[in-house]
């Protein structure tokens, strides 16, 4: 008997989280940035695994994931973390099917992933349907009908349930831990999570119809955030946007990665400006003033390469050599380092 649990962990600037990597205790805050970081996921890599991301309209926030696949491209649930300069606020969160920003990024839609297996070939049991219901909180009628298939090679079970985070205007501020605490909803379904173009509804996909980690939804509910009103199809003038992710690269234990360079990117944090740069495995922040300095100061800000950047330099996505070796998996992984300059 298997259960795959999803975990969650939420956290705000005003916290400490994370490992720190590079801080100095002599030099001033506004000299030496103080670096913590984040896995971005704590879970299985599987036989492959797609780094992505995608930045805000104005690139204050970023939103990575981690998609790793199973043998024969079985699907295994994804990782992802959310970070918002101008809110303040990141949150970080393991075992969802997929993950969507709205519009405005103000709010997180994401599907939890909870997956049942047994060494029974033919069925599950039904004190595994019980566990399962009151994990979720859904009665085990609508666990059972809303699970689909998630292995082609043993008997195993898996459902989808929707929430969303709510991203506060401030995370400093009074009471923002709690407006920000995820909300589930008792609905089994969202293999893919939309949002409408006009932020009203999360577009909720439909169980894959093959046990295939990229299969897509055939068709989709609603599900207003708002209210929690579900409804079984999408208003007809809807128009769902798919997320405009940026591929990264593809982590595969049978191809070496290389970790030596990366382009530069770079970010203003004030009036400070910095050129984030990867060499032979380091990543640094080099401060620059006029195109013409010679005499700029560089900071280390971690070990790997970096992929993406906010524009304050706030959230830096990297790949860096992995904190615990995993025996079968690939030695490095994806990490946000949170810089505070």
């Amino acid at each position: 008997m298997k259960f795959l649990i999803p975990t969650l962990l939420l956290v705000s600037l005003g916290c400490t989280t994370g490992e720190k990597r590079s801080t100095s205790d002599t030099a001033t805050a506004h000299t030496q940035p103080v670096v913590t970081s984040v896995r971005v996921n704590r879970g299985t890599y599987g036989m492959t695994s797609r780094v992505k991301w995608m930045l805000s309209p104005d690139s204050s926030a970023m939103l990575a994931m981690v998609d790793p696949v199973g043998v024969e491209n079985e699907p295994i649930p994804n990782s992802f973390f959310y970070g918002s300069e101008s809110k303040n606020f990141q949150a970080r969160m393991d075992s969802v099917w997929d993950v969507a920003v709205s519009p405005d990024w103000n709010t997180i839609a994401f599907s939890r992933a909870y997956v049942v297996s047994s060494p029974e070939q033919d069925s599950i049991p039904p004190e595994m349907w019980l566990v399962l219901s009151r994990r979720t909180g859904l009665d085990t009628a609508t666990v059972r009908t809303g699970s689909f298939a998630s292995s082609g090679m043993s008997m195993a079970r898996a459902i989808a349930q929707p929430g969303t985070i709510s991203v506060p205007a401030d995370a400093r501020a009074a009471g923002a831990d709690v407006s920000a605490t995820p909300k589930m909803y008792p609905i089994a379904l969202g293999w893919r999570v939309r949002w409408t173009a006009d932020g009203n509804f999360i577009a909720l996909g439909a169980s894959p119809a093959r046990v295939q980690d990229g299969e897509d939804s055939e068709t989709w509910a609603s599900l207003d955030p708002k209210t929690g009103t579900f409804h079984t199809t999408l208003p007809e003038d809807a128009k769902t946007i798919a997320p405009k992710w940026k591929d990264g690269p593809v982590l595969d234990l049978s191809v070496p990665v290389d970790m030596q360079g990366a382009p530069a990117l770079n970010a203003v944090a004030g009036n400070r400006r910095f050129t984030i740069e990867s060499s032979r495995g380091v990543i640094t922040a080099r401060e620059i003033g006029a195109a013409t300095d010679t005499t700029a100061r560089s900071y280390t800000i971690g070990s790997g390469k970096a992929l993406a950047a906010t524009k304050g330099g706030r959230f830096i996505l990297a790949l860096a050599p992995r904190a615990n070796a995993v025996a079968n998996e690939v030695p490095v992984e994806a990490v946000v380092y949170v810089v505070g300059w």
